[in-house]
């Protein structure tokens, strides 16, 4: 029995399975399909909550081993822990015991702790990217240098002092936008979809196995 269950034919098919079963309904009416694959999308929920739950649990792990060895660093194990497990119970559906997304605790971590923490994060991202277009930014050749002028100017077009002096800059910066801008970005998601539906073609014939359990092609 155990030979059977751990033969790689089983999740390819429950892959091809699922697939076909979101893609029919969409170009076939047929009813009872239509009913499975929303059965079947009602289970995706409970599965993405039930991955949830071991994520936790994981989190719950890895940290409590940080501060149980006193690891550099353990006491921001210890807030992580703490403030997922606040968070967790002050944000269960319980409104008759007072604990919901709307009670005054939950609200005040999510707006004085999590949303300052997002922010901080965006902003170390910000600086992070100033510093990769800064090495980009060379004119080593015509496209470097097309880059440069094409990135100097959308940055200059968002600052008002400038744009106050120099009015055609926001202009330019428009136009940059509106056709190269939009052309390479309709090139890009084209060939990403052409991609896609490649992978997806790949995985429904059984070529491409890289998600079982990081197996190979065969």
């Amino acid at each position: 029995m155990s030979d059977v269950l751990r033969r790689i034919e089983i999740p390819i098919a429950l892959t091809i399975i699922a697939t076909l079963l979101q893609v029919i309904p969409y170009y076939l009416d047929i009813p009872p399909l239509e009913s499975a694959a929303n059965t079947a999308s009602n289970a995706v929920l409970i599965i993405v909550a039930c991955a949830t739950f071991v994520g936790v649990i994981s989190i719950i792990q890895v940290h409590g081993k940080r501060i149980q060895r006193q690891s550099e660093g353990w006491y921001y194990s210890l807030l992580v822990i703490g403030f997922t497990v606040i968070m967790s119970i002050t944000g269960l559906p319980i409104p008759e015991i007072g604990l919901s997304v709307n009670n005054t605790v939950y609200n005040w971590l999510f707006t004085n702790v999590l949303t300052p923490l997002g922010s901080t994060m965006y902003s170390i991202l910000a600086f992070f990217i100033t510093s990769a277009a800064f090495r980009a930014f060379r004119a080593r050749n015509v496209e470097s240098s097309l880059v440069l002028v094409a990135g100097t100017i959308m940055v200059m077009s968002n600052a008002p002092l400038l744009t106050n002096y120099l009015p055609f800059i926001a202009d330019i910066a428009l136009w940059i936008r509106s056709y190269p801008n939009m052309a390479t970005f309709r090139g890009v998601m084209i060939g990403a979809a052409l991609g896609s539906m490649a992978l997806a073609v790949r995985t429904l014939m059984g070529i491409e196995r890289g998600y079982l359990r990081g197996g190979g092609e065969e």
